[in-house]
């Protein structure tokens, strides 16, 4: 089974959004995958800015535009244009499309990050892992428990530059249907506490400490939000080292 986020990203009016999702679902089908496109309405430059859209219409695999070479552009609201054979289209390019799609589905190293809550260290390493190793790592997080996404975890993620926001606190049991190569516990708590994971699944445990508890007498919220960069930072060099610091199989 393929696991795949398509998002088109567009403006009400603009006229190749409808002809982008056509073409889409073409070149989907004729690559034999099912997955649903998620049609994301872009009303304004605020808009645009959260969703890192380059301009209308835009499509996003797995949370990484098509345009590889243009992921690092700011983002826009209004009409976008592709290089095409025949010069400069509002319609990406068949091969674009069909080339991001097969770059997703080449082979990655699928990776549950656990903890207690899932509300701030597996939530920081997921997004590490969605914005740094889209193309090498399938990430996930989840909780043994739910305890709601954390605040100060989105804010400082947004400060390097990575918006979390989206992601939301999951319990375990929402992703057992999934098979992870690897199982990283990123706290004691879930690392004594870890279910089960039938088949050739890895369970390896990297710890880090938990930001709520040593930020909850903190004098500011500036000296509190330094313990969540501290972590934030400790945890990028971590997934930065993936998947090539874990374990053999």
């Amino acid at each position: 089974m393929i696991y795949m986020h398509i998002r088109l990203l567009t403006f009400k009016g603009c006229p190749s959004g409808p002809r982008t999702a056509e073409l889409l679902n073409q070149v989907l089908a004729e690559e034999g995958i099912d997955v649903p496109v998620e049609i994301v309405d872009v009303p304004d430059l605020e808009s645009a800015l959260k969703e890192r859209s380059l301009g209308s219409p835009s499509i996003q695999i797995d949370g990484v535009d098509i345009e590889l070479a243009r992921r690092n552009d700011s983002p826009c609201h209004g009409c976008r244009l592709y290089k095409g054979d025949s010069g400069p289209t509002g319609l990406p390019p068949k091969e674009l499309i069909r080339e991001a799609i097969r770059c997703a589905t080449r082979s990655k190293t699928t990776i549950l990050f656990l903890c207690t809550g899932n509300s701030c260290r597996s939530q920081m390493a997921e997004g590490w892992a969605r914005h740094l190793k889209p193309g090498v790592i399938e990430a996930y997080s989840a909780g043994i428990e739910t305890h709601g996404l954390n605040p100060l975890a989105v804010k400082v993620m947004a400060e390097a530059g990575v918006d979390i926001a989206n992601q939301k606190s999951k319990h375990v049991d929402q992703v057992k249907d999934i098979r992870f190569d690897y199982v990283v516990t990123v706290c004691g708590h879930a690392n004594e506490n870890c279910p089960f994971f039938p088949g050739k699944t890895k369970v390896v445990h990297v710890g880090f400490d938990d930001p709520p508890a040593l930020a909850k007498n903190a004098a500011t919220e500036d000296d509190a939000l330094n313990v969540y960069r501290r972590v934030r930072d400790e945890i990028r060099r971590f997934v930065e080292s993936l998947p090539e610091s874990l374990p053999a199989r």
